[in-house]
């Protein structure tokens, strides 16, 4: 769906496991292991999976008992240690997503040019997967990421203050589906977290209904990309990878999602911006005619920018949610007004005290 992409580099793949892993994986397979280039091309075509997965893929190709047990535990392993990698894969079975415009409201819009959706907060986007065959007994993992690579071994999280809205407002949900910034519509879906903190959803597909040749899976989004105590401005992607009941990866698709409170206004801003378009916005304001006499009365404000004074103030608030709800709208306040005026050195001591656990 999305051409290019970035393929991980040898250097990338050798680090995503430590040298004990890797001894753990060669003891199992014998004294000198198993090679990528001792498999033909007839068990992997080059056209069905990228560089970045035949190298994992390869060492359990064996259609041995053996062989077909070490590539459980090491599937196992990749999803729990790993994040999703962006170069997309249709894999043996075709593995699209298709997204229908048709279906797009006010609440959300797709750029055809950007591949990318730009939807409100606790909206629903619904997606459709296709793969051929139709066969049963294949599950979706959905991971929601940072696109930057400086950013990708972050976990993409709520902020404080809508993880804190969830609690107070009595949703019964746990800790782990909390922290999701992006939920599956469908109940049978499980929330997990992989040893490195990252969040993914697995969802059971089934097969798609008489008369389809899709399935329908929805989503909703419960934080902003603008919350600064969460993504903070960050750009997103969710990667959408098919596995089947061992997660084994059969194809891998992904879609750049923007949560906002205009996605057309933001979709536009963006489209001209890729394109180097530079858009000027003139404010004008009505200057109201005062009699000159009554001008010596006025006071001029100073803006919140120039104001440098310290401020301390004591409160005693109820319930320790409550106080984190506090804790981060100052946050928010300041870390906003950090970002606009470029004065990260002057506002970065006191944002890191309202870090501080209570």
């Amino acid at each position: 769906m999305h051409p290019g992409g970035n393929i991980l580099s040898d250097s990338q793949e050798s680090a995503l496991f430590d040298n004990a892993i890797m001894d753990h994986i060669k003891n199992d397979f014998g004294p000198d292991g198993i090679e990528v280039d001792q498999f033909t091309s007839e068990i992997f075509d080059d056209n069905v999976y990228p560089d970045s997965d035949k190298k994992y893929l390869s060492l359990y190709s064996s259609q041995s008992v053996h062989h077909q047990q070490q590539q459980q535990a090491y599937n196992s392993m990749y999803v729990q240690t790993m994040v999703a990698p962006r170069d997309e894969f249709p894999g043996r079975l075709d593995f699209q997503l298709m997204l229908n415009q048709q279906a797009s409201t006010k609440h959300w819009i797709y750029s055809q040019s950007l591949a990318k959706v730009f939807i409100n907060m606790d909206e629903v986007l619904p997606l459709r997967f296709k793969w051929e065959p139709a066969i049963n007994g294949l599950f979706l993992r959905t991971q929601m990421v940072y696109v930057l690579e400086q950013y990708r071994s972050e976990p993409v999280l709520r902020c404080h203050n809508h993880m804190a809205m969830t609690r107070k407002d009595h949703f019964e949900v746990d800790n782990l589906t909390n922290r999701h910034v992006v939920r599956c519509v469908d109940r049978n879906s499980t929330y997990e977290e992989t040893q490195s903190g990252h969040l993914s959803i697995r969802t059971p597909l089934g097969t798609p209904e008489v008369g389809t040749a899709y399935v329908p899976v929805h989503f909703k989004f419960l934080c902003k990309n603008s919350c600064t105590s969460g993504m903070n401005r960050r750009a997103t992607e969710m990667i959408f990878t098919l596995e089947d009941e061992h997660q084994n990866v059969l194809g891998r698709r992904r879609l750049q999602v923007r949560i906002c409170s205009c996605p057309k206004r933001d979709k536009e801003k963006e489209e001209d911006e890729s394109n180097g378009v530079t858009v000027q916005k003139v404010k004008k304001r009505k200057m109201s005619k005062l009699d000159p006499t009554q001008t010596n009365g006025l006071k001029k404000h100073s803006s919140f920018s120039d104001d440098t004074s310290v401020c301390r103030l004591n409160l005693e608030i109820l319930g320790k949610e409550e106080a984190m709800a506090v804790k981060k709208y100052a946050y928010d306040v300041m870390a906003g007004k950090a970002l606009r005026t470029g004065k990260l050195d002057l506002f970065s001591p006191y944002l890191n005290k309202l870090q501080k656990p209570l």
